[in-house]
């Protein structure tokens, strides 16, 4: 059935069970999942919205990420040394790329340096001296540290400064043992200072991964191994290929071989970046690679589920047991869900406990109790409204059927089709990102069957 935008206009004047990549969803800008009611909560995930990198908001916000998890003073405690690892992939290069958009790379590409600000002094606030606080990465250039803001940063927190590509300020590298869950790798050549550091905290950019599907805060420990030592010869490309590539197809080499990573060194704590981000891939060298604005900070202590949170709001399934690649054709395994079968962490959205002032992102995971179904269809008012630049649509179904949920201009104009497929019974809640629209109202229709109703919103910058 079709409507004319007469028909479209007067509907506006009256008044799940489903996977994350089910058929129905149309668009990279939204999710939906349904709480199944059966699990008890198993981690706590935080999340707040955060629409800009002002020095003493992003402190406040992380601060609020630290307190909604019920602190991390049994993390973090003084007299402890902490390693606090950073996301600068891809090196100063890539800075340039027209990919950005004109955006810095700290604002697409990279943890953002007012994020390791504010955790650093969170983390002496903590009690731990600075002297004992030591940012890690294995830097692809020395420029993408010194001319980017870290060293600024790392010089006003009294921190350490630490490139896991080389062995210094010890005389050699170390063996890190992998221990009896690991999948390929008994050890791993590191820096030493991932050894005697008491804390280790990931704090990487959120993003989807070319090969891996998801990097955040586990991914994020490619990085933690040198460079020179991971690299197969005949494979020269400028990455560790010998954890891409050394067992096999990249598609289930990878995924193990960051599990085992994170065998070897555990993360402690996760906080991720995801403000300003990307999607379709880690890099710009990706062909997929966009960039991305998610307005949103998150941390916990689980960095299986942290990840899965991250995964969810970037429209991948966090349970599956295979990720869905950037490119639309390949598919490679999912390192959470391995994680969780070996007993650490958990990828499954029913048992995250979601707090923060930022949980209503994900509200369809909220609640122990089993949703009953509704005795009509119902289109809910978008939450928040206005919004900028996120907000979320619910509608509910009393029967599985086809539905339609578009979005319009203020003329009846479709501009985005968000569903439009078969979808289960139940409520089922999208979040929609206005990227690159103008201020002002707009509107959203669902149609399912002879049901038809609109309702009107307005982006606010």
């Amino acid at each position: 059935m079709t409507y004319s935008r007469r028909q479209f206009l007067r509907a506006l004047g009256s008044t799940a069970a489903g996977l994350l990549i089910a058929p129905y969803l149309k668009s990279a800008n939204i999710y939906a999942y349904k709480h199944n009611g059966r699990s008890l909560y198993g981690s706590q995930v935080a999340l707040t919205q955060a629409d800009k990198y002002d020095p003493l908001f992003i402190k406040e916000r992380v601060q609020h990420l630290f307190e909604s998890i019920g602190g991390i003073s049994e993390i973090v405690k003084p007299g402890m040394k902490v390693a606090i690892k950073i996301n600068l992939t891809g090196g100063s290069g890539s800075s340039a790329s027209r990919k950005l958009n004109g955006l810095p790379i700290t604002e697409s590409m990279w943890t953002h340096p007012e994020v390791l600000r504010a955790v650093g002094e969170l983390i002496i606030d903590c009690g731990v001296l600075p002297s004992d606080l030591f940012v890690v990465e294995a830097l692809w250039d020395t420029a993408s540290y010194n001319n980017f803001g870290y060293l600024a940063v790392q010089q006003s927190l009294g921190a350490q400064f630490v490139n896991l590509n080389n062995k210094g300020p010890y005389a050699d590298f170390i063996q890190k043992d992998v221990g009896e869950k690991r999948f390929y790798y008994s050890s791993f050549t590191m820096n030493q200072v991932l050894s005697d550091v008491d804390v280790y905290i990931s704090i990487p950019k959120m993003k989807q991964h070319y090969d891996a599907g998801v990097t955040a805060s586990l991914k994020n420990q490619v990085g933690t191994v040198p460079m020179l030592n991971y690299v197969m010869p005949s494979l020269n490309d400028g990455r560790r290929s010998m954890l891409h590539f050394q067992g096999g197809d990249i598609s289930f080499h990878l995924p193990h071989s960051i599990c085992d990573l994170n065998l070897a060194r555990p993360v402690h704590l996760a906080v991720i970046d995801g403000v300003r981000n990307a999607m379709g891939g880690e890099g710009v060298w990706n062909p997929t690679f966009r960039t991305h604005q998610d307005n949103v900070l998150m941390a916990g202590k689980d960095p299986v589920a942290t990840d899965s949170v991250a995964a969810y709001l970037m429209g991948n399934n966090p349970e599956a047991a295979t990720f869905q690649l950037p490119d639309g054709v390949r598919q490679c395994d999912n390192y959470l869900d391995l994680l969780r079968n070996k007993g650490v962490g958990t990828n499954l959205m029913s048992e995250i406990e979601i707090v923060g002032d930022g949980a209503g992102m994900v509200t369809a995971v909220q609640g122990k109790e089993k949703t009953p179904l509704p005795d009509g269809i119902q289109l809910y008012q978008n939450y928040p409204n206005p919004f900028n630049p996120s907000t979320t649509i619910t509608f509910s179904l009393p029967h599985p059927g086809h539905v339609r949920l578009t979005l319009h201009n203020i003329i009846g104009q479709e501009i985005e089709s968000l569903v439009d497929g078969e979808v289960p019974a139940g409520q089922h809640t999208i979040r929609w990102t206005a990227n690159g629209l103008a201020s002002g109202p707009y509107i959203y229709q669902l149609q399912a069957g002879r049901f038809v109703e609109a309702k009107k919103m307005i982006y606010q910058k």
